[in-house]
This record gives C-alpha cells, structure tokens and sequence, in this order.
C-alpha cells in the first residue's frame, strides 16, 4: 500500500505539564486539533516509564514498569485512525542514570518530568488500523 502525502508545516509545537500522562497527553492534542493523520517526535524526561514490546511468537505485548527517572532520547510515532478514534502509534527510546537505553511502544503511565513535541499533519485521508490476523497487530488497511 502507498499513497502520497503533502504535509503542511509544523502543525503544532508545545509540551506537557510535569506529571502529566505521556500518551493520554499527546492524544488529547491531537484530538483538540483534530489531528487524524501524521507523524509525531518528542524530547524530554520521565519520572516513571511503562512500556512494551510485541513478543512475534506468542502475538501479545510484554510489559516493562520503570519506577525511575529517564530521560527520553528519542520519541517517534504516527498518528492514524483505529475504530473511529484518533490513534498515535508511537514508540520511545529511555536512558537512566547508567547511561543504557531502552526502548518500546509507549504506554499511558508514562509520567512527564518534562517534554517537548513536535507535530506534522499530512493532507489527505488517514489510514486506518484494522486488526491483522498473520501478524496479531494492528496495521494500517485502509
């Protein structure tokens, strides 16, 4: 599947309150500005981290709680539609205080310390996640 996208500029830049949820964050953003369709990049820090990787094997996500201080080295994802809502995507890159980094998909429990974002909206109509019965994901179909 391929389609083409024009992308306006930056459609939105800002950060998040300190202690505020990372995930349910971002999504109330976009939802505000009725962001269906995208790609998001932030920087910051956590004062706690869920996240998650997606065993192939067993097709369900292994959960990882980090009850510490990290900061964010990178942060990525994309913004499309899932059963009618507004659906980010995104994975993080952590470091802690051993200077190791560590990584998955980002998961609500992720408490700002401090963060900054950058969003582009692309024109055109979003992809749609629809549940993918080879892999046990949810990937863009339409």
């Amino acid at each position: 599947m391929f389609r083409e996208y024009k992308t306006n500029a930056v459609v939105c830049q800002g950060n998040l309150s300190r202690g505020e949820d990372l995930l349910k964050g971002l999504t109330a953003v976009l939802n505000k500005k009725n962001i269906t369709c995208g790609c998001i990049t932030g920087i910051g820090a956590v004062t706690q981290a869920r996240i998650a990787y997606f065993n192939h094997a067993q097709k369900r996500y292994e959960e990882l709680f980090l009850q510490q201080g990290m900061e964010i080295l990178s942060l990525t994802g994309n913004i499309s539609q899932k059963d009618g809502v507004i659906f980010p995507h995104i994975h993080v890159v952590l470091s802690g205080s051993d200077f190791k980094a560590i990584g998955g998909h980002l998961l609500d429990e992720t408490l700002v310390y401090a963060f900054e974002y950058e969003i582009l909206q692309f024109e055109g109509t979003p992809f749609v996640r629809k549940f993918d019965d080879d892999t046990g994901l949810f990937l863009w179909k339409e």
